[in-house]
């Protein structure tokens, strides 16, 4: 009797664990082998039925505080319309002045509101920044109030980068030093360890990087450059333009192409004009703000539908540091060679 339960009992254990198992196998191969995978491709990189859809997933994935320099006397003008248009799709807003104004979220940066004090304001709002935030975000955006910026074409830009290396992009210019500097009008965003490189070793430095009264995004991108800070390629596939220190008719057929960016620009321009994935426009007068944002964000044009768009892959480690190595290359350069 005893030899019968005991057979029965060890029947039952016996199949609970068959049936166990068979569930594990069904389940290995539902999930990871016969069934497609349709909400990811990979852990990083969402497959989402809009485009609308995956700019809000990115605009969580790739946090990005703006900063925007800006006086006085354009608060209630430039920086309330940068405000109302794209600031508003920042993870952050600051604006930098010379002026609090909390309801603009304009800090006073304790200098005399001057052309040539441009690059000690910059130095102030740069630390000031790592000081409060320098942690909480992964990119940090200069543009100044007279720029407009999409922030959803920047976002996919910086998505397969990974804020902890060392660099940044803009539309680059040619310069005394090798690997030249990004454009202050055009906006010019830097990496989390750029930031942190730039105020733990530069601003500490004045041979890294010299006090003076020169024009502030060369000297920033001297300090960068100074700390390791490799300057980004941020043209499209087709080797175009994506952030234009030039306003939006500079893209236009008609418009002179030996004007001053052509001869400062570090690449030589491409034969057409503008990126269909651009960036960024300069010198946008007060009543273009909420025309470049019903433009962009309201109209649409019949027959001529949004696409689905999946986000570039994540670049692995050591594709991160063969990218770097390769810019690093290409900017030790000559950037003159071009203009022969």
């Amino acid at each position: 009797m005893y030899r019968n339960i005991l057979c029965l009992a060890l029947g039952l254990i016996i199949g609970i664990r068959l049936t166990d198992f068979f569930e594990y196998f069904q389940l290995t191969r539902s999930d990871f082998g016969s069934t497609p995978i349709t909400q990811f491709d990979d852990e990083a990189t969402p497959q989402l039925a809009t485009e609308e859809a995956l700019a809000r997933w990115l605009h969580n994935e790739t946090r990005v505080l703006c900063m925007v320099l800006t006086t006085p006397k354009n608060h209630l003008t430039r920086g309330r319309r940068v405000k109302g248009t794209w600031g508003k799709r920042c993870n952050k807003l600051i604006f930098i002045s010379t002026l609090e104004d909390r309801e603009l979220g304009a800090i006073d940066v304790g200098v005399p509101e001057e052309r040539k004090n441009l690059y000690l304001k910059m130095r102030i709002a740069l630390d000031y920044v790592y000081q409060n935030y320098g942690e909480d975000y992964d990119w940090f955006l200069k543009a100044d109030d007279d720029t407009f910026v999409i922030m959803e074409n920047l976002r996919l830009l910086l998505y397969p980068y990974d804020p902890e290396a060392a660099l940044y992009f803009g539309h680059r210019f040619r310069s005394s030093f090798p690997q030249g500097y990004m454009s202050g009008g055009a906006g010019y965003v830097m990496s989390r360890d750029a930031l942190r490189r730039l105020n733990l070793f530069a601003f500490n430095n004045t041979h890294l990087c010299p006090i003076n009264n020169m024009s502030e995004d060369r000297q920033i991108g001297f300090c960068l450059q100074n700390v390791g800070v490799v300057a980004g390629d941020s043209r499209d596939e087709e080797g175009r333009d994506r952030f234009l220190p030039l306003s939006l008719k500079s893209m236009l057929p008609s418009f002179p192409t030996d004007n001053w960016l052509h001869k400062l620009t570090f690449y030589e321009p491409a034969n057409e004009t503008g990126s269909t994935s651009g960036i960024s426009f300069h010198y946008v007068k007060n009543y273009e703000f909420e025309m470049y944002e019903f433009l962009l964000y309201r109209l649409r044009v019949f027959g001529h539908p949004l696409s689905q768009r999946s986000l570039p892959p994540r670049l692995e480690p050591n594709q991160m540091q063969n990218q770097l190595y390769h810019w690093s290359l290409e900017n030790s350069t000559n950037p003159n060679a071009w203009l022969t």
